[in-house]
């Protein structure tokens, strides 16, 4: 009797870990799913189909707009997996995990900071965006810190609703989130500006003689520093004329 009661709990312990062994398995597999998609929505192929175009930047703009009146921008980094649209929400929170469909997505959608213009005509805009694996998002920025990358990768571009413009890379910044001059937005201080440029051919890691300007357009685009809790990667670019312009 004894054995009976030991074969059949031998059994039934048997069937529990496979049981176990089973759940455990489909876990697996939905927690390998769920990370291809979040991947697929991250990348810029899920929103390629939107962007831009240089012929008519206003009527392919459109587009974008009738999915989400916030976009006001569309930035392309030569070089690099960075081709998205750019969104402006209420607070710098807004878009931290929505995609630019407005749906839930831990990869958020790179969007301007709230106080800057949407025109991109601040004198210091920031963009931000999530520092993703595989390069989706700003997960390309932390490539500048090397040195033969960043010499190599010196241009992009930004569309906006009525402009094309040229960008040119010309800093890599290893900082923190409470750096007073690379998240204090600028709408036309000339002075300010000034003290911004002299600060980030102090501070940068990688830096290229552009011949900047106290009355030049800088866009920050930052990204979280895997290093440290509140580090941030930060790759500056100018806004150079329109293209086209003489």
């Amino acid at each position: 009797m004894a054995y009976k009661l030991i074969k059949f709990a031998d059994k039934i312990l048997n069937v529990i870990i496979y049981v176990v062994l089973i759940i455990a398995f489909l876990f697996c597999l939905y927690a390998l799913f769920d990370t291809v998609r979040l991947y697929i929505r991250a990348s810029n192929y899920s929103v390629s189909y939107l962007k831009p175009t240089e012929d008519d930047p206003a009527k392919s703009f459109s587009r974008l707009k009738d999915i989400n009146k916030d976009v006001c921008a569309w930035i392309t980094i030569d070089g690099t997996s960075i081709d998205y649209p750019v969104v402006k929400g209420k607070t710098n929170a807004e878009y931290l995990n929505k995609d630019v469909y407005k749906n839930y997505s831990i990869a958020g959608t790179l969007f301007l900071d709230y106080r800057n213009s949407t025109d991109l005509k601040d004198l210091h805009s920031i963009i931000f965006g999530h520092h993703m694996d595989g390069g989706a998002m700003f997960g390309d920025i932390k490539k500048f810190i090397d040195k033969y990358f960043f010499e190599k990768n010196q241009t992009g571009t930004i569309y906006t609703s009525d402009a094309v413009y040229d960008l040119e890379t010309f800093a890599f910044i290893d900082t923190d989130a409470y750096d007073k001059y690379i998240y204090s937005v600028n709408k036309d201080d000339k002075a300010k500006q000034q003290e911004l440029i002299d600060y980030i051919k102090k501070v940068s890691i990688n830096y290229r003689e552009i011949n900047l300007k106290e009355d030049d357009i800088i866009i920050a685009l930052s990204t979280c520093s895997s290093a440290t809790t509140n580090g941030r990667d930060v790759l500056l670019v100018r806004l150079n004329k329109k293209l086209g312009d003489d």
